[in-house]
């Protein structure tokens, strides 16, 4: 989830924050990490702060799993980066920093509650030799920092999903408008309140108008009333205070008719639970419905707030990258299901 950009920003922050001689950051690099190997990343890392008081390690060796042993632990991180601190250019930009920082770089989180430790600096060290300074290891992880505008977070995906399942819907009411009154109850819960006094005929054919404009679905973004889709109405419902969420979920349900497969094995999304409203779901269809409206919402939201990420602040790469994930695996499905409904 984390990228070596991220990793140096956060250290540089960190660095103007702290006056310690040495810091110690923990970063755990996964297989969803870009690179995933420890070594590329390391690299990739050195080079992007090839001018500043950074170096990077692989720790392989057991440890920091003691809180008794951590100076010691400290201590072979150090003679493990001897070499390339002592390297005269990093050498000469710990020198003028006046500290160095030293991120390793891990496959398991740090577990320790306690994490730092009093620590003799070595005679080689470029910094007050031989002094002995509270050393500590900082799990950033999770605290990397990054706007909701950084790449990797997966929003052109979310809006051609958001595109795709806007498309999906669509069909599956066409294909139904003129002999089934589930397609025509659903667009009067969606389209209620806009003060117009469109029939379903001509909400189908604005709307069809409306997509058929979108010529690159990574860069769609929804309107809840200008021009709405679906889409966007079902981002206004589940935005709106006196809508029945669950009432339209129903509705959903009944006009996209998923199979018991695709109700009882799928992706709820964490923010769908979380925004459970307090009465019971009348049918497990209804609550895969509800889970689709709220994880339209999430996405509309993410996708709009990362467009104005200048009146926001920075937010864990980690958490962004996972929610972005588990917005798209949960439009993903559904757009496999109605997509699948609609032809039949």
């Amino acid at each position: 989830m984390l990228r070596p950009n991220d990793v140096v920003d956060e250290i540089r922050r960190c660095h103007e924050r702290s006056e310690a001689p040495v810091r110690f950051h923990w970063i755990a690099v996964t297989e969803k990490c870009e690179p995933s190997s420890r070594e590329a990343f390391a690299a990739e890392v050195v080079r992007l702060a090839s001018d500043e008081p950074v170096c990077a390690t692989v720790l392989r060796q057991p440890g920091f799993t003691d809180p008794n042993a951590i100076m010691n632990d400290l201590a072979d991180v150090l003679a493990e980066v001897q070499d390339d601190v002592c390297q005269p250019q990093l050498q000469r930009t710990v020198q003028s920093a006046g500290s160095l920082d030293v991120i390793l770089l891990t496959r398991r989180h740090f577990e320790l509650a306690i994490s730092s430790s009093p620590l003799q600096l070595p005679e080689w060290f470029p910094v007050v030799p031989g002094t002995i300074v509270n050393a500590s290891v900082t799990d950033r992880t999770l605290r990397v920092a990054v706007s909701l505008s950084a790449p990797g977070l997966g929003t052109g995906e979310l809006r051609r999903l958001l595109y795709e399942l806007d498309c999906g819907l669509l069909a599956k009411i066409q294909t139904g408008l003129t002999n089934d009154h589930r397609q025509v109850k659903l667009l009067e819960l969606l389209w209620e309140g806009t003060g117009g006094s469109a029939t379903p005929s001509k909400i189908v054919k604005d709307v069809g108008g409306k997509l058929k404009t979108v010529k690159n679905p990574r860069d769609y973004r929804p309107s809840t009333m200008k021009n709405p889709t679906l889409v966007g109405r079902l981002w206004h419902v589940a935005n709106g205070k006196s809508a029945d969420v669950v009432k339209v979920a129903e509705s959903l349900a009944r006009t996209i008719r998923p199979q018991a497969a695709d109700t009882t094995d799928y992706p709820e999304t964490l923010l769908a639970v979380l925004a459970r409203p307090t009465r019971r779901f009348p049918s497990a269809e209804a609550r895969w419905a509800y889970n689709v409206i709220v994880t339209v919402q999430s996405a509309c939201q993410l996708v709009a707030a990362a467009a104005h990420a200048d009146d926001y602040g920075q937010y864990s790469a980690w958490l962004l990258r996972s929610l972005s994930l588990d917005l798209r695996r949960s439009l993903d499905h559904a757009v496999e299901v109605v997509s699948v409904r609609a032809a039949s």
